[in-house]
């Protein structure tokens, strides 16, 4: 019996563990999902803190299925995590009963569960921490080598989100990732599926010139918040798209706005000629970064770039000589390298310590 506990609290831990990592790897993910949430549960008054709310609350469950999965402070977690695992579970059954048009956000993007498949894995999870904790009285003692491991995985798992947090995903799992093919609105059954990977924008006259994203090389700079950039900013997405133009591209700046709210809060870009307007939420999902950079070959995602991380003309000059294959394959290979390796020493560091 203490091997069936021990087994299933390791369960939970690596589901929440896993659960959180993927939410703490894409923050503006998280934050997307928590004004769903809010706007569902009518507490759009916390819409400004959602960022924050998202984030704190991917950190608490990565960090618990750290917890559970060390052994550490046993009593403490349990009453921690059946605390949550109830919140949780209420909340899904309220999701499947309103049966609203938003998604549980429980894995990320990587997963998309509906409610009725949220709600039967909460009850799921439920029934594994009745039996790893119940009766709490019978907890066994933790080895003291484990109050080691779960502080050395705990400060990576906090580094791992601020490194998140200057960065767009490490692994894209948007239907805007690396390798997918954009799609025009026509050629698709529900323009409303936000999973299909299409992208509508206009010129300032309210025209819809969709097709330009699917023809040649495209250099996109997408800014979903231009209010919230600076002069300087702003001066280095200009610089980006001249030299990308220099380099054969064909540069665009996706806003999400309007031609006359630029214009009144100052924040045109100036010389810049190749300013088009989109939705702010798919601007979200093509590039988690506001000013970010993606390349585009007819329509095919091949790479993206934090606004931290713009490339230089010189890495402009290879990508443009460079097979569009070989830039697919190595300009991603090594993020999602990153990613396996710091899952692996994180779950050795918990496992093997």
């Amino acid at each position: 019996m203490r091997v069936i506990r021990r087994i299933s609290a390791v369960l939970i831990g690596f589901v929440f563990f896993l659960a959180g990592v993927l939410k703490l790897m894409d923050p503006v993910g998280a934050r997307l999902v928590v004004e769903e949430y809010l706007k569902f549960l009518h507490l759009t008054f916390l819409m400004g803190a959602s960022g924050v709310i998202g984030s704190g609350m991917a950190l608490v469950e990565t960090l618990l299925g750290a917890a559970l999965i060390t052994g550490v402070w046993r009593k403490v977690v349990a009453l921690t995590t059946g605390a949550l695992l109830g919140f949780f579970t209420l909340l899904t059954l309220l999701l499947y009963i309103k049966n609203p048009r938003i998604d549980c956000g429980c894995f990320g993007e990587i997963i998309h569960l509906t409610h009725l498949q949220s709600l039967i894995k909460n009850l799921i999870l439920a029934g594994l921490w009745a039996l790893a904790f119940l009766p709490l009285r019978s907890l066994e003692i933790t080895r003291k080598v484990k109050y080691v491991s779960f502080p050395i995985a705990a400060v990576s798992v906090c580094i791992f989100l601020l490194y998140s947090s200057v960065n767009i995903p490490l692994v894209d799992f948007t239907p805007f990732k690396p390798g997918a093919e954009l799609m025009l609105p026509e050629d698709i059954d529900d323009p409303t599926d936000d999973r299909t990977p299409t992208l509508s924008v206009s010129n300032a006259a309210g025209e819809y010139v969709d097709e330009m994203l699917v023809e040649g090389e495209r250099l996109v700079v997408s800014v979903y918040d231009p209010g919230a950039l600076k002069p300087e900013q702003w001066a280095r997405i200009q610089q980006l798209l001249q030299d990308a133009a220099a380099e054969g591209f064909s540069p665009m700046l996706l806003v999400a706005s309007t031609p006359a709210a630029m214009e009144a809060s100052g924040l045109e870009p100036g010389t810049l000629d190749v300013t088009w307007y989109a939705d702010r939420k798919k601007l979200l999902t093509l590039n988690r970064s506001n000013g970010g950079g993606t390349f585009l070959q007819d329509g095919l995602v091949v790479t993206k770039w934090h606004r931290r991380h713009h490339p230089d003309r010189e890495k402009l000059s290879i990508l443009a000589a460079e097979d569009v294959t070989e830039s697919l394959l190595s300009e991603n290979n090594g993020d999602r390298i990153k990613l396996q390796g710091f899952l692996l020493y994180v779950f050795a560091v918990m496992l093997l310590l």
